[in-house]
């Protein structure tokens, strides 16, 4: 009976330091990951907006979850990366109202180094939808909202 207790304390024993647990961290992916085209772009405030034509709304973004991006139209090919952060403080929203809050804000910085092309969009507020999302920027006098989606 005792060669059975042990045998049985051995193996419990045995089975327990053998079997071990594992930890995954998922991180969430990023809401802008993936490609994206500029929809429109307009500027304006909560009484009014006038559209505006970027020159990027024939092209395609493309950002990857590990903080690269690339543009790509007919006549260049930028790269660059891009950073989403939350933060708090004062932003307009894609209706041209103020808030404070907390909110996303996001840049994105491309170049290309044989046309010297660049593109460096800052935006104070970043909404996202599931396929689209709507970038606002105060410039100091008005409010610059751009709709990129899915593409």
């Amino acid at each position: 009976m005792k060669s059975i207790l042990r045998l049985s304390t051995v193996t419990i024993l045995a089975i327990f330091l053998l079997s071990s647990c594992v930890k995954v961290n998922v991180t969430p992916e990023s809401p802008v990951t993936g490609s994206w085209v500029m929809n429109s772009a307009a500027e304006g405030d909560s009484y009014g907006w006038s559209p505006f034509y970027t020159g990027l709304e024939n092209g395609v973004f493309t950002m990857y979850s590990n903080g690269s991006a690339t543009y790509e139209d007919a006549d260049v090919s930028m790269t660059g990366s891009w950073y989403i952060t939350s933060v708090s403080g004062g932003y307009f929203d894609a209706n041209g109202n103020y808030y404070n809050g907390v909110h996303n804000a996001l840049q994105l910085k491309l170049n290309d180094p044989y046309t010297h092309s660049s593109i460096n969009l800052n935006f104070d507020n970043a909404d996202f939808y599931g396929n689209s999302f709507t970038a606002t920027y105060f410039n100091g006098d008005l409010i610059e909202r751009y709709n990129f989606v899915r593409y």
